[in-house]
């Protein structure tokens, strides 16, 4: 094995108390991110240690296309159950099993029937959604549960061991991340991959996985959604904007190219203006529903995330899937582009748009404005979900966010703005406020300073390898 391979992330720690303090342990994240090879460092780990008198690492997916095998590898860790053997269990790409929400609760019934502390099982798989569900139906509070993700920034130092906390070495992230994720193609594949594998857990779940419906999309719909929520947030255009023609191509695509300018030709300009052309179109011809579904999966697949835009610092504590049920039956491509705030989570999914766009030698000189929404959305993608929104008011005053819960602020950004380019005057009283920059630091007036790659690495997990 390589040397990322070796490299022994965040989560795989996790795992690994989990495994001490709990007899069921549910590895959850989204497809490809590394869970695979946490568990099978996690059997090299315990294979050669005196913890277990076995230990079994098994690939669904790969390793049982029978039905009847799949049946009997549960009957056998049920055995073990019953027999109080001391064994660990791995077992991944659990969503493959045949029927896996029952054969997941057919494993609790079996260790609430006995007094076993010996065997242990940790179940992973991509449906998080799917497998979170059928876990909390089964055990209920008697599991563990621990998130995986795509490699961090401080991960990334850990990984290349350099230590140093700069502009430079969160550049050399962006672009370097793909040299982790070797596997990775594009976006479009990911996505594919991610609609299959969706629609192979809803079939295999006994019960309705509400807010898991995929019917009406597929990876084109979800790309064009991704473009849209790239432009938007890069250019601050709302839908009436890229709803019209003459606009789009004014507003959008020329905009978008010419922010490039220094590191594209021209016809790599125009390349990049028909493409950005056809996904809007399609966008166009996108009903409410399919938007709104569209962003519904990729919350669940956790590749964007989804924020309320408001002025009303007493609103309701929103979480994404509370967000995107509120639209109704016939929601309006208006009034959704209206009120949310969408956020391609991962840099590397950002980037990846962008090479294909602008071509694969950008990403080595990034222009500043692209590295601000880069920046943006993924401070979005580490800061809490829950209770939180983005402030805009009808005299065009923004606050990236705003977190009621917290009683807290963040100004994005990637150059060193002026007090007077900020607006924390409308927030109440008492509310901490950072606003992130170039390279200031310390406090002004009442406002912490941080610079924005110092921030992502405090916020990240990781951390803890320094």
């Amino acid at each position: 094995m390589g040397v990322r391979h070796h490299f022994k992330r965040s989560f795989y720690y996790e795992v690994e108390n989990a495994i001490k303090n709990s007899s069921v342990t549910f590895l959850l994240g989204a497809r490809r991110c590394g869970k695979t090879v946490c568990m099978k460092q996690l059997y090299d780990c315990y294979v050669s240690s005196y913890d277990f008198d076995n230990v079994v690492y098994v690939d669904v997916k790969k390793e049982y296309r029978d039905k009847y095998e799949k049946m009997k590898l549960i009957h056998r860790v049920i055995d073990s159950i019953n027999n109080g053997e001391k064994i660990l269990y791995l077992i991944d790409e659990v969503t493959y099993l045949h029927y896996p929400d029952k054969e997941i609760m057919k494993v609790q019934d079996a260790f609430t029937s006995g007094e076993n502390n010996n065997t242990r099982l940790v179940f992973a798989g991509s449906q998080s959604r799917a497998l979170e569900y059928w876990g909390h139906l089964a055990f209920a509070g008697d599991a563990a549960y621990v998130r995986a993700d795509f490699l961090s920034y401080p991960e990334w130092l850990a990984y290349k061991g350099i230590t140093e906390v700069s502009d430079k070495t969160y550049s050399s992230f962006l672009h370097g991340t793909r040299e982790f994720y070797r596997n990775f193609r594009s976006t479009k594949e990911y996505l594919q991959g991610c609609l299959d594998e969706t629609v192979i857990s809803n079939n295999k779940s006994g019960e309705f996985i509400r807010g898991n419906d995929c019917s009406r999309i597929n990876n084109d719909i979800l790309l064009d959604v991704l473009y849209v929520s790239l432009i938007t947030l890069h250019n601050h255009v709302n839908y009436q904007s890229f709803s019209n023609r003459d606009t789009l191509m004014d507003d959008v695509i020329y905009h978008f190219a010419n922010t490039c300018g220094q590191v594209c030709e021209e016809s790599v300009k125009e390349r990049a203006a028909e493409l950005l052309r056809g996904r809007y179109q399609n966008f166009k011809r996108m009903s409410g529903e399919e938007l709104l579904q569209s962003l519904q999966f990729l919350n669940n697949c956790g590749l964007v995330t989804v924020t309320h835009v408001t002025d009303d610092f007493e609103c309701s504590p929103y979480y994404s899937q509370k967000l995107l049920s509120d639209f109704g039956e016939k929601p309006s491509k208006q009034e959704i582009m209206k009120n949310l705030n969408v956020c391609i989570k991962y840099p590397m999914f950002y980037v990846d748009i962008v090479q294909e766009l602008l071509g694969k030698d950008v990403v080595d000189k990034i222009p500043n404005s692209l590295l601000g929404s880069i920046v943006e959305c993924h401070v979005r993608g580490l800061l809490p979900d829950t209770g939180c929104f983005e402030y805009h008011d009808a005299n065009d005053r923004e606050i990236d966010y705003v977190n009621t819960s917290y009683q807290k602020a963040v100004e994005i950004s990637v150059s060193n703005k002026k007090m007077t380019q900020t607006h924390f005057d409308v927030l109440p009283d008492n509310y901490r406020k950072i606003l992130l920059s170039k390279d200031m630091e310390g406090m002004r007036e009442d406002v912490e300073l941080i610079p924005y790659y110092q921030f992502i690495f405090d916020c990240s997990v990781g951390k803890e390898f320094f």
